[in-house]
């Protein structure tokens, strides 16, 4: 299918201060195919077998160090205990369209299930703007090995998935570099495909607690295999990730709250 992979042993181990506390993060090194690709991978301590992974990719021009920096994903995991990689694109970008970095995908489920015993039934993809797109790739070309995924700023057309995928898309209003409406549309397809009711339930503002938030949450439920599809729209927000809590929303914690609910063997 994609080669063999070879695992590398660690190549450094980096101290970040995320999130107002210092947490630790590996620098791994895989080979896929005969290609060295690089990933940060965060870890709680301890951390038990069986448990969940999210894979959180850039956007185009950025990294890995970028990425993590800017989803402070680390006390999220602490907490429910799931494993988060933080993987770096061949000069700063997807493979959007071949199989380069789906098998990038699948070699680091493999490495996490080597490494930690992440409970495969229990993987999740994101991405920000081009890792969005790249996050509706892999819904199609590897949906049986991916539980749910929550795109944000990137969209990507439905390509005959290989089973319905719950989809958490996330999106600010007054994107310069990512139409909006645009990408809605496009999510609008997977809805279709997906045979999701064509009425949707919006919430608005969310959460319903906030009244000041700038946000709102669009679903559409009914879909084939129980699965949901939802919109997080931010008004006003432009291309880059939301984590401002008083006004909008924390993007992480939306998309945890989100794909936690999923799992390929339907627990």
């Amino acid at each position: 299918m994609f080669g063999k992979i070879f695992k590398k042993a660690h190549c450094a181990l980096t101290v970040a201060a995320l999130a107002g506390f210092a947490t630790f993060s590996f620098a791994d090194n895989i080979n896929v195919n005969g290609t060295n690709r690089t990933m940060n991978v965060y870890a709680p301590r301890n951390i038990e077998k069986n448990r969940p992974l999210i894979i959180q990719m850039h956007g185009m021009n950025q990294d890995a160090p970028y990425q993590q920096n800017a989803a402070k994903w680390e006390p999220i995991a602490d907490t429910a205990r799931f494993v988060v990689v933080f993987p770096n694109g061949q000069n700063k970008a997807w493979d959007i369209g071949g199989d380069k970095d789906i098998n990038f995908l699948k070699a680091i489920i493999n490495e996490m299930y080597n490494k930690y015993g992440i409970d495969k039934n229990r993987v999740y993809v994101s991405g920000f703007s081009m890792g969005g797109m790249m996050s509706y790739h892999a819904a199609n070309k590897m949906g049986d090995m991916i539980a749910a995924i929550a795109p944000v700023s990137g969209g990507g057309g439905v390509n005959s998935p290989k089973r319905a995928m719950p989809i958490m898309h996330t999106h600010g209003t007054s994107d310069d570099v990512v139409n909006y409406n645009s990408t809605v549309n496009t999510l609008k397809g997977w809805v279709s495909a997906q045979k999701c009711s064509s009425s949707s339930k919006v919430t608005k503002p969310y959460p319903s607690s906030k009244p000041g938030s700038a946000a709102s949450l669009e679903v559409w439920s009914g879909c084939k295999d129980n699965v949901e599809v939802r919109l997080l729209t931010i008004a006003g927000k432009g291309h880059w990730y939301s984590m401002d809590e008083a006004v909008r929303v924390n993007t992480s914690v939306e998309i945890w709250n989100f794909v936690k609910n999923y799992s390929l063997d339907g627990s």
